[in-house]
Formats: structure tokens, sequence, C-alpha cells
């Protein structure tokens, strides 16, 4: 009997193109799903080969991949957040979770908080001083998750048709 296989996080890299786009495909069909008035459907992979490439050349921004032997079963975009233009605000560097998925029938492993705490400490090494990410309010399992792991509501955005 072998031993089981366990899942690690590592940085991404462009050898992982295909599975970032099946990824970031299944998390594209919940939020289109999810949110008909915000999310269409499009033509080919929505992350190009150069974006990802950008995303990976950083030095501000990131992906990391949870691997579980030799399958990708979930990823988290790491971006940076520009700081604030007002000059009441106080300064901070924060990196933002912009994506996280993990492939659904890998979910309930913990995989999702592996990813969020190599997440967090990309973000120290980088010298953020906060983390944040957004979830769409119809997104109820995500939110629990965040809660879970420390995040709190900072701001709510609201919108309505015009």
């Amino acid at each position: 009997m072998s031993a089981p296989v366990r899942t690690m996080v590592r940085p991404a890299t462009l050898g992982d193109y295909a599975a970032l786009c099946a990824l970031f495909e299944e998390l594209d069909e919940f939020h289109r799903r999810a949110r008909p008035d915000f999310f269409r459907p499009f033509d080919g992979p929505a992350r190009s080969w150069e974006q990802v490439g950008r995303w990976l050349a950083g030095p501000d921004s990131t992906v990391l991949v949870a691997e579980d032997g030799a399958d990708v079963i979930g990823l988290c975009l790491l971006l940076p957040r520009s700081p604030a233009p007002f000059a009441g605000a106080v300064p901070r560097k924060v990196v933002v979770i912009d994506n996280l998925v993990v492939r659904a029938e890998c979910r309930n492993r913990r995989i999702g908080e592996r990813l969020v705490a190599a997440s967090m400490d990309w973000a120290r090494g980088q010298g953020a001083t906060h983390v944040e990410l957004g979830v769409h309010a119809v997104n109820r399992h995500a939110r629990r998750f965040y809660e879970r792991l420390g995040f709190a509501v900072s701001v709510n955005w609201m919108s309505r048709a015009a």
C-alpha cells in the first residue's frame, strides 16, 4: 500500500497554465451562474498565457498552486493594491487575494486554508501590512470560510442598476 499523497503549496509556473485555466474556468462558471448580471461567457481562456506570465514574473504578484501528487487542485492569485490616493489614509501596503479556487471534488480537505496560509506568508515576505479580498454577497460559503480564517468586512460595496 502506498503512502497517502500530501498536498503541497508552491508558486505556479507557466507549465501549470492548462491546469490554471481549468481552475479559473471552474471559478468563472460558479460566478456566471450566481451572477449572470455581472459575469458572461466568453470564448477561450479568460486569462491569457501572457497575463499569467506577467503575474508570475511579479515581483508584486504571483499565483500559488496546491498540488496533490502531480495534479494541480487549487490556486490563489495574489495582486498588489495601489496605495490610496487620499492624503488622509494611513499608508498601507496591501496584497489582494484576487481569486482562490479549489477543484470541487477536492474541497473540505483544508486545501483552501493552506493556500491562504501560504498567501499570508508570501504577502509578509513582500512587506505587506494587510491582505484583502472581495467576495460576492451570493457566495456565503466563501464568506464563512474567510471569516473563519480571521478576515472581517472592511467596506461593503453596494450596487444598483442605473
